[in-house]
């Protein structure tokens, strides 16, 4: 054994308090030995939820089509509606089992419990045999963790136990346990379909309850998020920056959704009401989801207006303080001449559609009114000051990142900012010129500065998340411009278009991504780029897998604005021990029936990568922290021999 240095033994003589004798070592040893030549884990990759959180939880709770599979492999005897009822079971137990409850015959009902169980009992061994025992046990219920572990571990076809197992599932229903017992198996089966989550960002912007996916994550085992730009934008919010509040409402009004602002944070709207009705509701903001009544629709378009005014004057003020951003195209209030009714952009004059702006003085169009600083204060207390936001704000930060690498994938949102030529794209945004790895090194800094930090650090931060939102080099938002402005008030949709990052064409080719993944130290022959951000128009003949298998794009559908273009309801991957599987999902036709009918959203579960051997734990990431580890201990099982390290009474 080699020397060991002060600082080593020290380490040592810590971990010896964890495993106070040599048989304890090495009994640790040897379940981190056999644990590797278990099946790799499997993990889940879902982008661009959008607050979608009804379609979410059941992209979830199916584990994308794999619990499904399992069903069919299982019980290739049962009739397709019988297995769609049980995969109905697994996903809502609760919810499924009262209506089949309501409908049927107590007998009859009573032997369907007893059929499920036992069904039930078959999909949780199957999703189970990837794990070692004890961690399956931990996630047991302790007031019933020894009957689920008899219904787990005995066998009902040996000779000897046929009959205590029968009578085991019996009793249970009889006892009427049933239910809990069904409950508790599927809520196994869940867990343990899949080990880690991966969301490839944009958890918020236009669908109605992104808290609820908020806390679903947090009690989710295992999650990481790579955030996206609406994500970076609810950052900057919570961190004070209007332009960003300003942003969030907008989007919401513009939708109407206010649900997660209204309801899920408790934010108050009311100073933005009364500062709003000296606006006039234009057909162009009016809500992209009416209401059915049409006064509601008129309210709604007034406050989006109002909102979208406050927001240009905010950008136009931040920008004129970081002219580092290099945003000035966006300030376009002052570009105004509303005597005649016109704008200047890009040094083009264009009539506007609109000429309504009662707040704007155009000697001085970005300074706010008495009346504005009083909504933006009050908008900013309840964004920075809410209990439930910053909780979640924290978790989306502390189990967040700009990328990730994880068992020879590169996660991240949006793009690498390149040039036409392919190289990575400089930029001094940050202070000083930073391009690829490091541009997002600098700007993951930034963003838990923003949160984390205090005084001055923590407010150029906040302000930075603004670029992060829509600056050219962001690597969040990919596009040249943003033209929010242009949208609602110029009818010419040439000043509409926004000039994607050359990243997105290139990405379609073997070469570049081969480029990037050699950038990030991942072996171009293993590794794969794993995006969201762009909606995969699928309509349009558009692939998700590009660059010759090396790119896999997995946004498009989650939310329903996009689906008149994308054609599908998202995509998702599932990475397992045999290879990458691409799910195509296809939207529900009836989703409030989805549990009476047993709708399932998987239209299409297909291998994109199969691997010529199948992986183990020891093959992954987590396989060689494995490996470290058990070095470690043999080390301490050796100080033990030669008496270095005593052993613990």
């Amino acid at each position: 054994m080699e020397q060991l240095s002060q600082l080593q033994k020290n380490y040592y003589r810590l971990l010896a308090e964890k495993y106070p004798s040599r048989d304890r070592v090495l009994a640790e040893a040897l379940l981190l030995e056999s644990g590797l030549n278990l099946p790799k884990p499997t993990e889940h990759f879902v982008s661009d939820l959008h607050g979608e959180y009804r379609a979410f939880t059941h992209v979830i709770r199916n584990a994308s089509g794999v619990l499904r599979r399992y069903i069919d492999e299982l019980f290739p005897e049962k009739s397709e509606a019988d297995r769609k009822r049980l995969a109905t079971i697994l996903y809502y137990p609760e919810e499924k089992l009262k209506l089949l409850k309501e409908a049927m015959a107590p007998e009859d009902y009573d032997a369907l419990l007893k059929t499920t169980l036992a069904d039930l009992i078959l999909v949780a061994k199957r999703v189970a045999a990837k794990y070692d025992h004890d961690q399956i046990e931990a996630t047991f219920p302790v007031d019933r963790k020894k009957i689920l572990n008899l219904l787990l571990l005995e066998e009902a076809g040996l000779r000897h136990k046929a009959g205590y197992v029968k009578t085991l599932h019996e009793k249970i229903v009889a006892y009427g346990e049933g239910e809990i017992y069904i409950r508790d198996l599927a809520d196994l089966s869940v867990r343990y379909a899949v080990d880690t989550l991966h969301v490839i960002g944009d958890i918020y912007d236009r669908g109605e309850e992104a808290e609820k996916i908020m806390d679903y994550l947090m009690a989710s085992p295992k999650v990481d998020i790579q955030w996206g730009n609406h994500d970076i934008a609810w950052i900057g919010a919570c961190a004070g920056n209007f332009a960003l509040i300003a942003n969030v409402i907008r989007i919401a009004l513009r939708y109407n959704v206010l649900h997660t602002i209204e309801d899920g944070y408790g934010i108050n709207l009311m100073p933005l009401v009364r500062y709003a009705r000296k606006y006039k509701a234009t057909a162009a903001f009016y809500p992209k989801n009416p209401d059915p009544h049409e006064a509601q629709n008129e309210s709604l378009a007034k406050l989006h207006k109002a909102m979208a005014v406050l927001q240009f004057k905010a950008e136009g003020q931040l920008i004129a303080k970081h002219p580092e951003y290099g945003m000035d195209g966006m300030r376009l209030l002052h570009r105004m001449d509303l005597e005649s009714g016109t704008v200047e952009v890009g040094g083009k004059t264009y009539p506007l559609s609109d000429t309504d702006f009662p707040t704007v003085d155009p000697a001085d169009p970005y300074a706010f009114t008495e009346e504005e600083k009083h909504v933006a204060a009050r908008l900013t207390e309840s964004f920075t000051n809410g209990e439930r936001l910053r909780k979640h704000i924290r978790f989306m930060i502390e189990s967040g990142s700009m990328y990730l690498i994880r068992n020879d994938n590169l996660l991240f949102h949006g793009c690498l900012p390149t040039d036409e030529a392919g190289n990575f794209a400089p930029t001094s945004v940050l202070g000083k010129p930073l391009a690829g790895r490091e541009l997002l090194d600098a700007f993951d800094t930034a963003v838990r500065d923003s949160f984390f930090a205090r005084g001055e650090k923590q407010k150029a931060a906040a302000d930075l998340m603004f670029y992060l939102w829509c600056g050219e080099a962001s690597p969040l938002f990919g596009k040249e411009r943003i033209t929010t402005f242009e949208r609602y008030f110029i009818a010419d949709e040439a000043t509409h278009k926004e000039e994607k990052n050359p990243y997105y064409r290139l990405r379609e080719e073997a070469d570049f991504a081969e480029k990037i993944l050699r950038a990030f130290h991942i072996d171009p022959d293993l590794g794969k780029i794993i995006n969201g951000h762009t909606p995969v128009k699928r309509m349009k003949g558009e692939e998700p897998v590009k660059a010759e298998g090396k790119v896999l794009v997995i946004d498009g559908g989650f939310a329903h604005a996009y689906r008149k273009t994308t054609g599908t309801a998202g995509y998702t991957l599932i990475s397992n021990s045999y290879g990458i599987l691409l799910a195509t999902h296809s939207p529900m036709k009836d989703e409030e029936r989805r549990i009476a009918d047993d709708i399932d959203v998987t239209s299409s579960l297909a291998f994109v990568t199969e691997y010529e051997e199948r992986r183990l734990v020891k093959d992954t990431d987590g396989g060689k922290k494995g490996l470290e580890t058990i070095k470690e201990l043999t080390t301490l099982a050796k100080l033990y021999e030669t008496g270095e390290i005593k052993t613990q009474k």
